[in-house]
């Protein structure tokens, strides 16, 4: 017990000492995360919600009912990342530009994989979509598209046939900023992995040599400069108007002068 709180004190004392370079670690992350997240796109999001319901199901057992409906929402989450859904939400009639899926056909099916997310919750048979897209308007129109295709072509994806009902719970609504990428998640990441870094660091190098300390030099330079103005400050304040070898070539300017005059007065009398 007492060896584990004398590392713990130890360690403690450690972290003071090195609170420079752990700061170092976390302002090095945070620049690093700076520069992937505003390397990325930013993404409106368009967000809703939609329920199976199978019908026609009221004999059957409730238990093979809700395994039935489980099935059929994984299913349908699924083929949303599909090539053949994501053709039929282009050809659904809504106002989606076509040229931001550019390239080839596997370009434009991992564009469309980036742009929608769809999760089943299988408890209950909802399906959550969500919809990433720059414009925030683009965002609604896809997701308008994929609920559409859902409801209406669901039947193409499972063989039940026409009990199968899938109905909009919650209509998409679209963000007022960008969620994608997200600011709070990448920075929070940024300081926890400069925080883990920093402290496996110390541990490793607890020598003063290995300190990476980005403020060590202008503290230095910034206390040699006060050092500097109050010694100079201080220097003017105690010495005198005059200094001693000012003072004494003075005096002997002052006896040069009454001894000249007395010389001259001398001489005109």
């Amino acid at each position: 017990m007492a060896s584990r709180l004398g590392k713990d004190m130890e360690f403690q004392q450690l972290f003071k000492q090195k609170k420079g370079t752990l700061l170092t670690w976390v302002l090095l992350f945070l620049l690093i995360g700076s520069l992937v997240t505003f390397s990325q796109t930013f993404k409106y999001g368009a967000k809703s919600k939609l329920l199976v319901i199978q019908e026609g199901a009221s004999g059957v057992d409730p238990f093979a009912v809700s395994r039935s409906v489980e099935y059929l929402s994984n299913l349908l989450a699924n083929v949303t990342y599909s090539n053949s859904f994501y053709s039929m939400v282009l050809d659904s009639g809504f106002n989606i530009d076509r040229s931001y899926f550019q390239g080839d056909s596997i370009a434009q099916l991992k564009t469309w994989q980036k742009t929608v997310s769809a999760r089943s919750d299988a408890a209950s048979g909802f399906i959550n979509i969500t919809v990433y897209h720059p414009s925030s308007y683009q965002a609604k129109q896809i997701a308008l598209a994929v609920n559409n295709v859902l409801m209406t072509q669901n039947s193409t994806y499972q063989g039940i046939g026409s009990s199968v009902k899938v109905t909009v719970v919650d209509e998409p609504l679209v963000s007022r900023y960008p969620t994608q990428p997200s600011l709070p998640i990448n920075f929070g990441l940024s300081i926890v992995l400069g925080l883990a870094i920093g402290f496996i660091y110390i541990y490793l190098f607890p020598e003063e040599k290995y300190d990476l300390n980005l403020f060590k030099k202008r503290n230095r330079k910034r206390k040699a400069k006060n050092l500097e103005t109050n010694f100079l400050s201080h220097d003017y304040q105690t010495q005198p108007e005059g200094t001693y070898e000012e003072s004494g070539i003075n005096e002997k300017e002052e006896d040069f002068d009454i001894e000249g005059q007395g010389s001259i007065h001398n001489i005109l009398k």
